[in-house]
């Protein structure tokens, strides 16, 4: 019997279902700035602004002193989770809204002397789609879209890219979050879409020339490696084969999605473990830009038979199926259901952003056929602007019947960059390779008696990939009583209190929560057979802030050569400081300072319990003088 096996749940669940109607943003003019006024640096500033409804606004600079006009433009309108038609300007904002593609942002620029075109406007949080519309009589230029020239995305040389013959390019400009936006999905959408601060930690985007399937050259893969990638490491890399979709190209998911970004930061935080990402243009059946210039089965052709081969023996990359994931938004989510039908053994991980599978019953079954026993995850998911999943569940279920893990999700947005980067994030984070591989908890057991305040210290030992972070929450199952607890270092507290005989102790990985591990701590009734416990305290006088020891003997009672050890632990108490001490060879020696306390006459107070065969005791034994 196949086993399902789940992965990470969704962090953020989001159940809005929204039209898709649309309606024309307004084209606003800006008033030209104040003479005078210092011209910011090409290309987009963001400055925290109390007066934004954002926290913050960006000014964007294009130098053109040839042009006549010019325009920012961009996936900047702003649609509501309530009611997802009606199209807000950017100083609309207010929480509930969201930049959403579907219809143009447009809004004049201002020319000063130098021919600086500049704007500024208020936006959320997070990586968001724009580009500039130009007017250059000395260009041959109307109203021709660009991607900002002071831009430091990289991208493929040349005027040949599809988007940019297509006329369709796009930029992405970072904005933090601010608190009064008092949004969660936007404080994430930040966590992961803005630079990661170390550059150090940052990974590298080139595009390298290849030859497709149909002997077409001049055509570039993107490949994203992450920091500190090692072409010799033992292990190779996991790698994840990105798809855009209709009218897209190799630099949709490196720049409007923002995924290395994304990858950035969750390597940084050992969310996941290294990744490489290779992103494709599918538009090269001839010189077309009509819709049929995406052939999904060429597509998906010339994914598995040209450019795995060829990143394989260039990059220090995975080639089993367990470490090579597909997705793709939009068209590219489409053709993910050609690639897995025609090719089931070659990806383990498949992300449908925005785009369906289309599988027949028998499709289904020959997958099943093909996979086996061996794991398969399937994760789809659209924007609340694009309308409900239910078309993306009933996949998912088709998925599940069949042993597979399959999963779900919504953000709040459009049919866009933006959302593609959200679904990606949901997708790396909680459905791809964790990078973990075991967890195991000492002690794996623990004997305690009841009527005692105990405390045990807890260790997991994680065992993951590198770059994987080893972390774990603890928790613990079946107490009773409310002041049994463990600390977030693993420290169980069993309150005197306790009535529950069985308590389990589980620690869980924070990168993979279908990782974790549990020890038993088994809470029985002391015994009633009499201890005597003798104390001595050395020296019996001390120095303000000197240590003193108390050596502890506990006895059976009474002694017999067979008696048992005493075993459990004892308990000091001087001046309202406790020290708790496991007995060793039912004794033990306890050493307390006396910082803080005043010259004077202390009780020495020595309580014992802890063992199945002894009862309990408590009582002073001798007094401490402090000088």
């Amino acid at each position: 019997m196949r086993e399902t096996t789940g992965r990470r749940r969704l962090r953020l669940a989001i159940s809005i279902l929204a039209s898709t109607a649309l309606a024309a943003g307004a084209v606003v003019p800006t008033p030209a700035a104040a003479a005078g006024r210092p011209t910011p640096a090409p290309g987009a500033t963001v400055k925290a602004d109390r007066t934004s409804p954002t926290g913050y606004t960006v000014t964007f600079v294009y130098r053109n002193p040839h042009a006549t006009q010019v325009r920012l433009a961009g996936d900047l309108t702003l649609l509501d989770v309530n009611t997802g038609t009606t199209r807000y300007q950017p100083e609309e904002w207010q929480p509930g809204r969201y930049h959403s593609g579907g219809t143009e942002f447009l809004r004049d620029m201002t020319r000063d002397p130098k021919g600086n075109w500049s704007v500024s406007v208020p936006l959320h949080a997070g990586g968001l789609s724009y580009w500039y519309r130009v007017w250059d009589p000395t260009q041959g230029w109307e109203n021709k879209r660009i991607w900002d020239p002071a831009s430091t995305n990289p991208r493929p040389p040349g005027e040949s890219s599809f988007r940019v013959r297509n006329n369709d390019v796009l930029d992405a400009v970072s904005v933090p979050y601010a608190a009064k936006q008092n949004d969660p999905v936007l404080k994430e959408r930040a966590a992961y879409e803005l630079p990661v601060a170390d550059r150090a930690k940052r990974g590298t985007v080139t595009y390298i020339p290849y030859t497709t399937i149909l002997g077409d050259s001049g055509h570039y893969l993107g490949v994203y490696l992450p920091a500190g990638y090692d072409a010799n490491r033992a292990q190779p890399y996991k790698v994840a084969y990105l798809a855009h979709g209709i009218f897209g190209d190799e630099t949709d998911f490196m720049v409007p999605a923002n995924v290395p970004n994304i990858l950035d930061n969750m390597i940084a935080r050992g969310e996941i473990e290294p990744t490489v990402v290779v992103t494709m243009g599918n538009h090269f059946t001839g010189t077309s830009l009509g819709f049929a210039s995406y052939n999904q089965t060429n597509a998906a052709n010339n994914l598995v038979q040209t450019i795995l081969p060829l990143i394989e023996g260039s990059y220090n990359v995975s080639t089993e199926r367990s470490g090579r994931a597909y997705a793709g938004f939009s068209y590219g989510g489409m053709t993910g259901g050609v690639v897995i039908r025609n090719y089931p053994t070659t990806f383990a991980f498949y992300g449908h952003f925005s785009g369906n599978p289309s599988l027949t019953t028998g499709d289904y079954d020959t997958i099943a056929n093909a996979v086996g026993d061996d794991d398969l995850s399937v994760f789809l998911g659209n924007g609340v602007f694009e309308g409900n999943l239910n078309a993306q569940n009933a996949i998912a279920d088709n998925f599940r019947a069949r042993g597979y893990a399959a999963a779900t999700a919504q953000v709040p947005g459009a049919h866009d960059g933006m959302t593609a980067g959200q679904l990606f994030t949901i997708f790396a984070r909680d459905h791809l390779w964790s990078g973990v591989d075991s967890v195991s908890v000492t002690p794996a057991s623990v004997n305690l008696t009841t009527g005692w305040n105990w405390a045990r210290q807890f260790r997991a030992r994680v065992t993951t990939n590198e770059g994987v972070s080893p972390a774990v929450t603890w928790s613990v199952q079946g107490a009773t009583s409310p002041d049994t607890t463990i600390s977030a270092a693993g420290l169980l507290s069993v309150a005197a209190g306790e009535t529950a005989s069985s308590l389990t102790v589980v620690a869980t990985s924070v990168v993979d929560q279908t990782k974790s591990a549990s020890a038993q701590v088994t809470v029985v009734p002391p015994g009633t057979a009499r201890v005597v416990v003798k104390a001595k305290a050395a020296p019996a006088s001390v120095v303000s802030g000197g240590i003193f020891t108390v050596k502890v003997d506990v006895r059976a009672q009474p002694p017999h050569p067979k008696a048992p050890t005493v075993t459990g632990e004892v308990a000091v108490t001087v001046g309202g400081a406790t020290r708790v001490v496991a007995l060793r060879d039912g004794a033990a020696v306890v050493e307390l300072p006396t910082d803080g306390l005043s010259a004077g006459v202390y009780p020495v107070h020595v309580a014992y319990s802890g063992d199945p065969v002894h009862a309990p005791t408590a009582a002073v034994h001798q007094r401490l003088r402090v000088r």
